[in-house]
């Protein structure tokens, strides 16, 4: 038997910390790398923050869990809405493990508001509400027990929710926004620290999302071959660095005050790299493929008046104002959202659409009876449709390189499986990183005269905030690292996926696995001679939620999440 502890960095890359510990730098992670077992880590497809952690967390796919974005269309509507884990429809590792009467620890996973009421303690992520309008720490609504807030608040001043310093970063202020970045990771490993000492624990988790934020805002500080490198403000070339560093000296601290029967594994939900300055408009696209209509006079000029009010309103208005006008809108933020998105599609002449996100759209196809202005006959012409649309973006070339726009385009069923395949995606498209970056993505209505492709001048004022939150971006694969009696020393793994983290963490704590998981036991890092070979299968587990079907946030919280989501450059 051992107990299991799982640091989490949301984010990291081996691409960043393979070259630093080269350089003698990082040495608790070099420790691990030395010592234990390694090796890549596959995230979903798209490698989303949503739907990857909750794949980790239930070592299923999207199609047996049912999240599969930061956001979701209203059934028979356009109009789209928040994500949370009281949607999610499979149990955490959490909850199994406490089922078979382990106690455990969860802090800071993103979806996971509302908490689950598991065998020990669970501190919500990003995703809930908290105190103080914009919520820098987190309440008792993200807390079970929701005793613990003020114990926490006694112990260690309170619980950091994970907002982002935008203000700071938008001020031109990026050398306090990594001083504020560092201070919140130091926030929530003293509550770890304070939790693993003081709490009784079986298996316990932490998750820094300070890695994946700084990834996204201040990787053209860092790179000199990216497109949007800029050495101005000066002293930010570290600026990267720095963060990893500070959690590489958390990591060495909590791990002194872990039990000599520990197993540590280390792992990232994806991976990070950098982004082009190369914009793909691409619904413009579809337009000239003439599956998709925008609408004309009046109705184009208002969508895109609402969208430039909507950013001055992001930008200049104070909180207080902006909740006032949320609460006008009974919290319907995602509708006022959507309508940007696609408030210039007609939809009478649309066949498909994307769905427009800044890093990763998706493809929809307008279908009647499930869109409420649905075009497309399902059966025959549904699957006609889908094959002219994978045939059409697997020849999707730049018109000045010549390069594939998409390294392939999938059918949802291609990808996915399970009872929740109806509300994924009709086709998952792999884009294309041309040299090493990816391609940056905006909504239809910014194109000038609805151009699916421009390279835009990262240096000029109005592009100026669009490629400060997205100078990096996600990859495909992200850290696994494992060490501790029940591990391998010094062997590298191949093949993971992000849904075998869950089975292996219930094997190692003599907790079959059921028999839906996707995932797998990760044996080969294993040390046969301290864990059983022998896998124990259990019963699939039940589809139910974990919370309520449906949890609506206030205004103050609905502008707290959009806030969040914005700050990371999840939505515009």
């Amino acid at each position: 038997m051992t107990r299991v502890f799982i640091v989490g960095w949301d984010g990291a890359t081996f691409d960043l910390i393979k070259p630093w510990v080269a350089e003698g730098k990082l040495p608790n992670i070099a420790r691990i790398l030395d010592e234990g077992t390694h090796g890549l880590l596959r995230s979903t497809l798209p490698p989303m923050t949503f739907p990857a952690w909750t794949s980790f967390m239930t070592g299923k796919n999207p199609a047996k869990h049912g999240i599969f974005d930061f956001t979701r269309q209203r059934p028979g509507s356009y109009d789209l809405e928040f994500v949370n884990g009281g949607q999610r429809k499979a149990p955490s590792f959490w909850k199994l493990l406490s089922d078979a009467g382990k106690k455990v620890i969860s802090i800071s996973v993103p979806c996971t508001y509302p908490p689950e009421k598991v065998n020990g303690i669970m501190l919500s992520g990003f995703d809930a509400p908290g105190l103080g309008g914009s919520g820098s720490t987190l309440d008792s609504r993200g807390m079970h027990p929701p005793e613990l807030c003020e114990e926490l608040d006694k112990a260690v001043g309170g619980h950091p929710i994970g907002s982002f310093p935008i203000a700071e970063i938008n001020d031109g202020r990026p050398d306090v926004a990594i001083d504020k970045i560092i201070e919140a990771i130091r926030r929530k490993a003293n509550t770890t620290k304070y939790l693993v000492e003081n709490k009784e624990w079986d298996c316990a988790m932490i998750l820094f999302g300070e890695s994946d934020g700084v990834g996204h805002h201040f990787w053209k500080y860092c790179d000199p071959e990216s497109p949007l490198f800029t050495d101005k403000p000066q002293r930010m070339e570290d600026s990267i660095f720095r963060v990893y560093e500070e959690l590489d000296r958390q990591l060495g601290e909590i791990r002194e005050l872990l039990p000599e029967d520990t197993t540590l594994l280390m792992m990232s939900d994806h991976g990070f790299g950098g982004v082009s300055n190369s914009v793909l408009y691409p619904n413009c696209w579809l337009r000239e493929q003439s599956l998709l209509k925008f609408r004309g006079g009046m109705s184009n000029w208002f969508s895109r008046k609402l969208d430039a009010v909507k950013l001055l309103a992001v930008a200049k208005l104070p909180s207080h104002v902006k909740r006032m006008i949320y609460r006008a809108a009974k919290g319907r933020l995602g509708g006022i959202e959507a309508k940007v998105r696609y408030g210039i599609i007609d939809w009478s002449g649309t066949q498909a659409y994307f769905e427009e996100n800044p890093y990763y759209p998706v493809l929809w196809l307008n279908v009647k009876g499930r869109q409420p202005g649905g075009v497309v006959e399902p059966g025959e012409e549904y699957e006609a449709l889908r094959t002219r649309l994978i045939e059409a973006m697997e020849d999707w070339r730049h018109p000045e390189t010549g390069e594939k726009i998409v390294l392939r385009a999938y059918r949802r069923e291609e990808v996915y499986s399970g009872p929740l395949m109806e509300e994924a995606p009709d086709i998952l498209v792999h884009w294309n990183e041309k040299e090493n970056y990816t391609y940056a993505f905006k909504v239809s209505s910014k194109s000038t005269n609805n151009q699916w492709t421009e390279d835009v001048d990262p240096n000029k004022a109005e592009n100026l905030a669009f490629f400060t939150g997205k100078s990096g971006s996600h990859r495909d694969n992200g850290i696994f690292l494992a060490t501790g009696a029940t591990i391998r020393n010094g062997e590298e793994i191949e093949g993971a996926h992000i849904t075998d983290v869950a089975p292996t963490i219930l094997h190692l704590l003599d907790v079959p696995v059921p028999a839906d998981m996707d995932g797998k036991v990760l044996m080969d890092a294993l040390d046969e001679s301290k864990v059983s070979t022998e896998v124990a299968i259990g019963a699939a587990a039940e589809m139910t939620t974990a919370g309520p079907s449906q949890v609506d946030y206030d205004a103050d919280d609905d502008e707290a999440i959009a806030e969040r989501l914005r700050a990371l450059g999840y939505i515009d």
